[in-house]
């Protein structure tokens, strides 16, 4: 029963911890957040739309994860 206890206790520390580095902020103002539109614009000829060929995505993945499904099923079954 102690490991366990230990082991509970661990978590909360670090837990905790990790919980207050997310939250911690600057208090200065120039540490926030970049504004909208300060960086490089991508070149016009080279942006790529996902919106017309979303079908074509899902369907490639759907593909990928059965290809996937079925070579670790023969993969399974052979060994």
């Amino acid at each position: 029963m102690r490991p366990q206890i230990v082991k509970n206790i661990a978590t909360t520390v670090l837990s905790i911890l990790a919980s207050t580095v997310m939250l911690g902020q600057a208090r200065d103002a120039s540490s926030g957040p970049p504004t909208p539109g300060r960086g490089p614009l991508p070149p016009i000829d080279l942006s790529l739309p996902i919106d017309s060929n979303i079908l074509i995505l899902v369907v490639l993945g759907l593909a990928f994860g059965i290809y996937s499904l079925v070579k670790s099923k023969f993969k399974n079954t052979a060994s």
